[in-house]
């Protein structure tokens, strides 16, 4: 198997799917979080994957009215997972399933790495009705399960007739609050995990503290490009701004 550095830079069609089921993040010194940065091409491999799944769910209840009838994608998490799952479950339907309704609902549990809000907040409502469907919540992460067991309450209370949930990545306390009805991988609890969303908002979070803790632009640099795997080219984009501050 790859190691993680080779996975995080190989091509395409080199991507071990199994090395990223179960990934360990990396650490970096003077941190307590380890870091794991999800490429691009995984994170569509991986959607591809849970949405078989999904039309696997749906044909099994072709026939009936259990099939999911609406995806809310949870902003901001949700949102790019849910647009390449609206390619796979909207324009890829299998043929005599139900069609799904995509829309949003705007929630928020996380001020940045390792730092929460003390209760999850609601920032905007659902965007299409779910009174009496069958209805598919669309996030990137189970953490500790707070957001999606507030989503499945929140939604249920709307109306909806049963709600189902959808996360890419798990970790253990979620799975033990909260357990998905579909999820892709599982990861140690102290991994910050960087999806293709938040790179830039992960350096802007967490460069600073290491900065405060001793680390010089250079330092930072070798943490990002050579630990963690970012671009060359945005590390040092962004640090240029980060220290110039």
């Amino acid at each position: 198997m790859r190691s993680y550095q080779q996975q995080v830079h190989c091509p395409p069609n080199e991507i071990d799917l199994d090395f990223w089921r179960a990934p360990a993040g990396v650490a970096v010194p003077d941190d307590e979080l380890t870091f794991l940065l999800v490429p691009d091409a995984v994170e569509s491999l991986a959607v591809f994957e849970l949405a078989q799944q999904v039309h696997s769910y749906q044909r099994a209840h072709a026939a009936d009215d259990g099939a999911i009838t609406c995806a809310l994608m949870a902003t901001m998490g949700g949102m790019l997972p849910g647009i390449l799952f609206y390619d796979h479950l909207s324009k890829g339907r299998p043929e005599g399933t139900a069609r799904i309704e995509f829309g949003t609902i705007g929630v928020s549990l996380y001020k940045g790495p390792n730092e929460r809000h003390d209760s999850p907040q609601v920032q905007h409502d659902i965007s299409i009705p779910v009174e009496n469907e069958i209805v598919l919540v669309i996030d990137d992460l189970g953490d500790r399960g707070g957001t999606l067991q507030f989503l499945t309450q929140y939604v249920a209370d709307k109306g909806a007739r049963q709600v189902l949930t959808l996360a890419l990545y798990m970790k253990p306390m979620a799975i033990e609050k909260c357990p998905t009805n579909f999820s892709f991988g599982v990861v140690e609890q102290d991994t910050w995990i960087i999806t293709p969303r938040e790179t830039v908002e992960t350096m802007i979070k967490r460069v600073p503290v290491w900065r405060e803790r001793g680390a010089d632009q250079r330092e930072c640099y070798r943490r990002l490009v050579d630990i963690i795997g970012y671009p060359p080219q945005l590390a040092d984009y962004y640090l240029g701004q980060i220290f110039a501050g």
